[in-house]
């Protein structure tokens, strides 16, 4: 029983429910998405960014990016399109964040040579004050999916509540699942946040995430419990059960609206 003892950052009473795996499958991933399928979802998503183009113009415009698999996704689809001037982004500084992130976030702002703009506070202010800053733009781009706490009733185009700025919020992946976010990710060899290789499926502020438990198993070959990565969980709606938040990493719908998308 000694190998239980080092199972890391579980919740209390987790290794007691029998959660793991007794062995690693040759081949435990979700169903291969088709390439039809994301080519679909793809073209959705291309869609509304056209759709945005055609009603601000690209210095009007910018990204909402912390560093997680949504925005990853979002981030390439929206570099893919040639930005004159460069495409501008911001992020709010979590109060306790993984370093891993913070790292994946510097790396990204690198390589695709993103007008990064870091903010502190809660995201409501922080908002307010990149568009003091930048008082041209009007729209932001946001990597909500509809299965997100809060956003199941949005529209890809939904402009903000009345009590924050006057901002259009664009929702370009909001059709796009669990596994299509996956699918795309390594379909395209992208480079993501090392933590989601080690049993992380959704990430929040380091005190309130912790490997998820639906990806603990037993390999027979190293003879101890390890955790499988985030692309195996097989359930997407097990997505945000490593969140001790009750996985609203978005807080309530107004919040999920302008979320830090993970």
């Amino acid at each position: 029983m000694r190998f239980l003892l080092q199972v890391p950052k579980l919740w209390p009473g987790v290794v007691g429910r029998r959660c793991c795996h007794t062995q690693i499958a040759a081949s435990a991933s979700p169903s291969t998405q088709s390439s039809e399928q994301l080519a679909a979802k793809l073209k959705l998503a291309n869609d509304a960014i056209a759709k945005a183009l055609h009603q601000y113009k690209p210095n009007e415009m910018m990204l909402c990016f912390n560093g997680g698999k949504d925005c990853t996704v979002l981030l390439d689809v929206l570099a893919k399109l040639k930005w004159d001037p460069p495409l501008r982004a911001i992020c709010v500084k979590s109060f306790d964040p993984f370093e891993e992130v913070e790292q994946f976030i510097d790396s990204c702002t690198q390589r695709y040579q993103l007008q990064l703009q870091r903010y502190d506070g809660a995201l409501k202010i922080a908002v307010e004050q990149a568009m003091s800053d930048q008082p041209q733009v009007r729209a932001m781009f946001l990597g909500c999916r509809r299965s997100d706490p809060g956003c199941a009733n949005f529209q890809e185009m939904m402009p903000c509540d009345n009590d924050w700025p006057s901002l259009m919020r664009i929702f370009p992946l909001l059709e796009w699942s669990y596994h299509d976010i996956w699918a795309y990710l390594r379909g395209n060899q992208l480079s993501y946040c090392k933590l989601y290789d080690q049993g992380y499926t959704s990430l929040g502020e380091k005190c309130s995430t912790r490997v998820n438990p639906s990806l603990l198993t037993y390999d027979e070959s190293q003879k101890k419990l390890i955790y499988r990565p985030a692309y195996e969980l097989q359930d997407g709606k097990l997505e945000r059960t490593n969140r001790e938040d009750g996985g609203h990493e978005h807080g309530r719908q107004q919040q999920a609206s302008d979320k830090q998308c993970y």
